[in-house]
């Protein structure tokens, strides 16, 4: 199993200084004590044949998708600085499940107070980070009755910022059973899918993993919203 994750792992991009690769769901971004060398940390220093990799942001162990690694600290500040003056767009598109009838209502910047607590991320009226995403778009999936999909465009990276802040919003994640306990739902569906951003060499990147095969199947107006920033 995980030399099967280790072959899903895809370098989409590539200078001297960084990377974006493909990060399929099952791996960890690091880990504290990684003696088996399974995180996505240890096997791109493998791989990419590297001593060190730094991460400006990093993916949930249950999540997919795109995720830029820096091969020096120089390069790592820099899109540290990047992120943190809101130049660096990432997208992403989740599984989801609601009761609500009407979801346009969503669409647009929601903003919540994040406190992290151990492993688990909660929302508080005060005393935690302010946290921020757009909705984009919501539509119904095609192979998953009941469920809808998600664009989103994170502009705040918090611990799993996503997942708390959608269960919260009313629209949780199927699956997710830290932040949707009563999903019957046993398929987790949460893909970075694309990043936007100027590299060191102050060219415009955007960056689509057009042919995962892990990906869930969109409706094709979805399909529309994600090509339409992909081609941005």
């Amino acid at each position: 199993m995980e030399k099967e994750l280790e072959n899903k792992i895809k370098v989409l991009y590539k200078t001297d200084s960084e990377a974006v690769v493909y990060k399929p769901a099952g791996i960890a971004t690091q880990l504290s004590n990684d003696i088996k060398g399974t995180s996505l940390e240890a096997v791109l220093k493998k791989l990419l044949h590297k001593e060190n990799i730094y991460f400006p942001h990093r993916l949930d162990r249950i999540t997919s998708g795109l995720i830029l690694i820096a091969f020096d600290p120089k390069t790592v500040n820099f899109y540290n600085d990047e992120i943190k003056s809101k130049k660096f767009d990432k997208y992403y598109i989740a599984r989801i499940e609601t009761k609500l009838e009407y979801t346009e209502c969503l669409l647009g910047t929601h903003k919540r107070y994040i406190k992290v607590e151990g492993k688990i991320s909660r929302i508080v009226k005060r005393g935690g980070m302010v946290s921020f995403l757009d909705i984009l778009a919501i539509e119904k999936t095609p192979k998953h009755p009941g469920c809808y999909h998600v664009l989103i465009r994170l502009i705040t990276g918090r611990m799993h910022q996503i997942r708390v802040m959608l269960s919260d919003i009313g629209i949780p994640l199927c699956g997710d059973h830290l932040y949707n306990p009563e999903s019957k739902s046993k398929h987790f569906y949460l893909e970075s899918i694309i990043l936007s951003f100027e590299d060191t060499g102050k060219i415009e990147r955007t960056i689509f993993y057009d042919d995962n095969p892990d990906r869930d199947v969109f409706s094709a107006e979805m399909n529309r919203k994600i090509e339409s920033i992909a081609s941005e």
